[in-house]
């Protein structure tokens, strides 16, 4: 909402119903325009260009190997010539992933702001080196004391630093920064974050194939 109010135009994609539904109603309690699409982030099309494709909060990691290609090829075709693309996701610690393998972890208890019920979650993760499989549950308390309980499952493909460098050349893109962190320090092999900002590599501006 904070983009949107700061935008003339934006579109918000997503390929669950229930989210969008959710979004569209916290667009009109900010009384902001946004138009919401139901569709799949590796098969999107729209007769119109952007000047700020992102994907935030580690979504794109939920994308494997392959797909990631398919997710970058429909930003490319979709960005205005001077548009980026900024890519937001964790960058995964091995100390933790061993650490926290098969346990239970008692993540956080927030207020949700539409119902004003508290709402706590818990997460159990088998991890390597590749990726997590998570399964979660939020417990949702309600007036009288009684636990209403939703659950899911959800897999992480991971990336981390060289690899993401490697994809985003490799998928016809210039990295123009890459931070480890939002005070906007340099990523490293230990950041905990890996923010991308890229534009679309025209052609020409590759590296140059060394001549025998």
């Amino acid at each position: 909402m904070p983009i949107a109010q700061e935008s003339q135009h934006i579109v918000g994609l997503d390929r669950s119903a229930a989210m969008l539904e959710r979004a569209e109603r916290r667009a009109r309690r900010a009384n902001v325009e946004v138009r919401w699409v139901e569709g799949d982030m590796r098969a999107f099309s729209f007769n119109e260009a952007f000047a700020l494709v992102f994907v935030a909060f580690n979504s794109f990691l939920m994308l494997d190997p392959d797909d990631r290609w398919a997710c970058l090829a429909r930003v490319r075709e979709h960005m205005a010539p001077r548009g980026r693309v900024a890519i937001d996701v964790f960058q995964p610690d091995p100390q933790i992933i061993a650490g926290l393998d098969g346990a239970v972890v008692d993540e956080w208890e927030r207020i949700d702001p539409e119902t004003g019920r508290a709402v706590r979650k818990f997460s159990s993760s088998h991890a390597n080196v590749d990726g997590v499989t998570q399964r979660f549950w939020h417990d949702e308390t309600a007036d009288d004391g009684t636990v209403h309980r939703i659950g899911g499952n959800m897999a992480l493909h991971y990336l981390y630093r060289r690899e993401t460098e490697l994809l985003f050349s490799e998928a016809g893109f210039i990295i123009e920064t890459l931070h480890g962190d939002y005070d906007g320090n340099p990523a490293d092999a230990r950041s905990p974050k890996l923010l991308v900002v890229a534009k679309r590599r025209e052609r020409g501006q590759g590296r140059e194939r060394r001549r025998s």
